[in-house]
């Protein structure tokens, strides 16, 4: 039934050199873990048989492949791993009829490697360069529980109440090794030849459409049509009962796949994969080169979905959509589909040369998928959505963890694994942006597409990618004539060969009408970048015009005068950098630049551009944190301009740096001025999105937004926030109203349930513990009440949760022991009103705590947030702790209690205490002058919440009552608040 590949019309001649599972292990000797290259593939054709339909997980492999001898050798190197039974044949193809028999072969496997290596018993160039080989692979292996290989799922038919089994692969990155003897790199690539035996009364699906059905007694193959030249991670096929629905467009049938009872669920789903493909073609006007495209969901699959070329699979709850619910849920979900489909092109019809080129796949799918679900979708506001879920993930991971350059080598299956991380996905999805813009989009795009022609059914590496981007800036009237347009691959490489970003420093000089453009990486590490920069003035407001007005070469500074730049600027004038955040770097002005920009905002923000809005304090951020700025009240001029901001994009960066300043102020004198400042600023937010919300509904679209809207309410002690958010806690503390990922507010549930019992009456209070002690202690509903109590307020409740966790008498039916003092632990992190309560019950009851052998552990954490003011009472607790622990003989697994000189005591507090020391005072100062008084009605709703807040025992009706004054007050504020 196998035949030759077409690259290898001829005689096939029976060689037959059998190697009846004949192993040996690897010589001695150093090799790479790279497949070497003196053999290429030709052609695969694979035959998997399997019982899956009966639950039965043993299958059997057949893998012939057709290969060419690039330079003559000893030895042909396949991958494989965890496959078992090898018989192997090795036949010569020539097209004359002639041959030179080989024979008396082998073979050895190198676990380091997985390498299955070929060879003859005695060490000779057995295979010679320019002939051909058909190898033939028969084997065995067992199907995985786990998303990898070939892999199993079952799931119960409810019509029959029978279990039903499903069998699945995942090949990327390096997994097609446990399906199949293979080269399983994604440089070599061929095409596959696939059919599949399996019980009959399931259907098998592929890569490709089905070229014949055969059937044979219980038992039915699949024969499915030769692939185009493909990669090894690129191979799927599914074992199922699954039905479908179809809807072909374009000569392209697709295929929504799922469990029979959920097939209806695929219908928006199809008409989103009709929709993004068509568009797909349009935008870079290359087209979908199969047939079909089908997409199925799974019980079980590998991240949220694979793109598997001509068959993607996905968690099912990332394709299958209800009509109703959690709209950004849904939009999430095509976005999620939009990546896979994106795949096609970038990855499926041209893959990377290597993984260090992962992110040539994963950046365009990831920005491209938001790009065409914009123009399919322009009311769901996408691109929004791209600054707050992708963009601010890759600026904030240069703060938090080990970077790398986007281009990076690996060669282990370990680092090959790990390349699949925020930098390959969000970070290269920033810079792909970043010169989809500079370059202009139209250039860009007409690049891209010259690249995706030249290399289809091929493999590249960035430098193949940025040759093409050159060429078309070349043919560009305007940039052709810019003298960095013949460094595009310098250019670029600044960018994909560098670990961290750039801050750009913008200086104006108002008396010579210069401005000196200066770079910095974020790091201390010396890193410089070619940095396209656009313009934005007060004379000029225009943000839509994103190319390149200038790049600014990798040296420290470039000074340029205004007439040298086309900048019209007066001295009071304002001035952008970096229109609509397109390029990838922070932007820190001098101080009279951002008094100008704080000028305009409270006099017209909408002059600026809301992504430039949220920019502004995103790039304030790190100056505040570092305090690097030496006028903080620069910033609370801008921030009061958020009283009168209605888009919700400026409100996700603001929320993080209101948090930061809050957290800081706690303890100070000026924290209720800051929460009554934050209050003004939100409270015509809060009523728009929620005050109307009398069912309970969160806001549909710009989630993270109403979410962080409510945390900032909230936290500021708004007493409508607190009532809305009680309210929601308690219906589904005690009325168990039930929550699904279906729910509207679904998403932000678990902040609605900390807000919402940050105040509760002693009757609430003790009600939620009994609801929490009655509850199965490995339900949801437990895990949420144990989470939502960390956030109460109140001290003597505070003190009662930590009795019933760790007191004499807990007998730990709450939390284990070990959870137990995690949970001190967090409690201690995650709840600032909590700090001192801790203590107080640590320094009461450290004689029963040391009996866990858990507490030093945690203690130690804890202690590396003692203010600095504390720290004599802390050194007094720990002397008394270890003198205790020293006469009972306590040892707790090696655990050494912390040392006072450690350096760690107080460690993650010192960025406070340099916060408070730089800008505390002047904080206060500005809010003392700019907050107005509270009207007598707010004064009196204030000074309930805060009785609470330090520690009282309130009745349930005080927040009602409150809330009463507070609907009252609103009525009669003026409605221009809400211009």
């Amino acid at each position: 039934m196998i035949t030759p590949s077409s690259g290898c019309a001829g005689l096939v001649l029976a060689v037959a050199l059998a190697l009846s599972g004949v192993s040996g292990s690897l010589p001695t000797r150093d090799r790479s873990l790279r497949l070497p290259n003196e053999t290429y593939p030709l052609g695969y054709h694979l035959h998997i048989s399997s019982n899956i339909h009966l639950g039965n997980l043993l299958f059997s492999g057949n893998a012939t492949i057709d290969v060419a001898i690039r330079q003559s050798t000893n030895e042909i190197v396949l991958h494989a791993k965890n496959l078992s039974d090898y018989q192997i044949t090795v036949r010569q193809l020539t097209p004359s009829g002639s041959v030179d028999v080989v024979d008396d072969l082998t073979h050895t496997y190198n676990p380091q490697a997985a390498f299955l290596i070929i060879h003859p018993r005695e060490n000779y160039q057995a295979f010679e360069a320019g002939q051909r080989y058909r190898v033939e692979i028969l084997y065995t292996a067992i199907m995985r529980s786990r998303p990898m290989g070939l892999y199993w799922m079952d799931y119960v038919d409810e019509s029959t109440n029978r279990t039903v089994y499903v069998a699945a692969t995942q090949s990327e990155p390096t997994y097609a090794r446990l399906i199949f003897p293979c080269y399983d790199e994604p440089g070599f690539k061929s095409n596959f030849s696939i059919r599949l035996t399996h019980g009959i009364n399931h259907t098998a699906i592929s890569n490709m459409p089905v070229k014949d059905v055969q059937h044979h007694g219980e038992l039915t193959t699949t024969l499915f049509e030769a692939t185009p030249p493909m990669s090894t991670y690129l191979v799927a096929f599914v074992i199922s009962d699954f039905e479908h629905i179809s809807e072909t467009y374009r000569g392209v049938t697709q295929r929504i796949y799922s469990s029979p009872r959920s097939k209806e669920k695929g219908q928006s789903a199809l008409k989103n994969a009709v929709r993004t493909v068509a568009a797909m073609e349009d935008y870079f006007g290359v087209s979908y080169p199969l047939q079909k495209l089908d997409h199925i969901a799974l019980k079980k699959n590998y991240g949220a979905a694979m793109e598997n070329w001509g068959l993607i699979t996905f968690k099912e709850g990332n394709l299958l959509q209800q009509d109703t619910g959690d709209v950004h849920k849904r939009v999430k979900d095509k976005i999620t589909q939009n990546h896979e489909i994106a795949h096609q092109w970038f990855g499926n019809l041209v893959s990377p040369e290597w993984w260090s080129y992962a992110w040539m796949n994963e950046g365009f799918a990831t920005y491209f998928a938001y790009v065409i679900t914009d123009l399919l979708y322009p009311e769901d506001k996408v691109m929004d959505m791209f600054v707050s879920d992708e963009a601010d993930r890759a600026y904030s991971y240069n703060s938090f963890f080990d970077v790398r350059p986007m281009t990076s080598y690996v060669e282990t299956e370990k680092e090959i694994m790990a390349i699949f991380d925020i930098i390959t996905y969000k970070r290269a999805a920033c810079v792909i942006k970043m010169f989809h813009h500079a370059f202009k989009q139209k250039i860009f795009v007409r690049g891209i597409s010259r690249f995706l022609e030249k290399y289809k059914y091929t493999v590249a590496n960035e430098l193949n990618l940025f040759d093409y981007l050159q060429a078309e800036l070349l043919e560009d009237e305007h940039f052709g004539q810019q003298p960095w347009v013949l460094r595009v691959r310098e250019i670029m490489l600044s960018w994909t060969h560098s670990e961290w970003m750039p801050i750009v420093l913008v200086t104006r000089n108002y008396e010579n009408d210069t401005i000196t453009f200066s770079q910095r990486s974020i790091h201390s590490k010396s890193e410089h970048w070619w940095i396209p920069l656009n313009f934005a003035t007060a004379q000029k407001p225009c943000f839509e015009e994103t190319q390149a007005d200038l790049f600014i070469p990798p040296q420290t500074q470039h000074s340029l005068s205004l007439a040298e730049l086309n900048l019209q600027l007066s001295g009071r004038d304002w001035l952008i950098v970096n229109k609509q955040q397109t390029g990838f770097y922070h932007v820190h002005y001098d101080t009279d630049n951002l008094r100008a920009i704080s000028r305009q905002l409270r006099h017209n923000h909408t002059l600026i551009h809301p992504v430039n809005r949220a920019a502004l304090f995103r790039d304030l951020k790190p100056q505040i944190e570092h305090t690097e700025l030496e006028d903080i009240d620069v910033v609370f001029d801008m921030l009061k301009y958020m009283e009168f901001e209605e888009d919700l994009l400026p409100w996700n960066q603001v929320a993080d740096t209101i948090d930061f300043v809050r957290r800081n102020l706690f303890a100070t004198s000026s924290l209720e001025l800051f929460n009554e400042f934050v209050r003004q600023l939100v409270t015509p937010t809060f009523r728009r999105l929620f005050r109307d919300k009398a069912s309970g509904e969160v806001p549909n679209s710009d989630l993270d937004a109403g979410q962080a809207i409510l945390l900032m309410a909230c936290l500021a002690d708004l007493p409508e926030c607190l009532e809305y958010t009680r309210t929601l806690a308690k219906e589904y503390i005690f009325k168990r109203i039930n929550v699904t990922n279906e729910s509207e507010y679904f998403a932000m549930y678990d902040s609605i349930l900390c807000l919402g019992v940050r105040y509760l009456s002693d009757k609430d209070f003790y009600g939620v513990i009994g609801m929490m002690q009655a509850a199965d202690r490995s339900s949801i509903y437990y895990d949420d009440l144990i989470y939502s109590l960390r956030c109460t307020q109140s001290h003597s409740h505070l003190l009662y949760f930590l009795e019933l966790l760790l007191g004499e008498n807990s007998t730990h039916l709450i939390l284990s022991d070990p959870e137990s003092m995690m949970y001190l632990s967090y409690l201690y992190k995650s709840n600032m009103e909590a700090r001192s309560v801790i203590w107080q019950y640590i320094d009461r009851n450290y004689k029963l705590l040391c009996r866990s052998p858990n507490f030093v552990e945690n203690f130690n954490q804890i202690a590396e947030f003692v203010p600095r003011q504390q720290k004599p009472q802390f050194v007094l607790l720990r002397q008394n702790i270890a003198a205790y622990m020293e006469v009972q003989g306590l040892n707790h697994t090696g655990a050494a209690l912390i040392d006072i000189d450690s350096g760690l005591v107080g460690k993650k507090m010192k960025n406070t205490e340099i916060f408070v020391d730089k800008y505390e005072q002047k904080i206060h100062n500005w809010l003392i002058a700019e907050v107005p008084q509270m009207s007598a009605q707010k004064e009196a709703i204030y000074a309930a919440s805060l009785s609470v807040g330090n520690g009282s025992n309130r009745p349930q009706g005080l927040l009602n009552a409150a809330s009463q004054v507070v609907q009252k007050a609103l009525r009669s504020i003026d409605r221009s608040l809400y211009r």
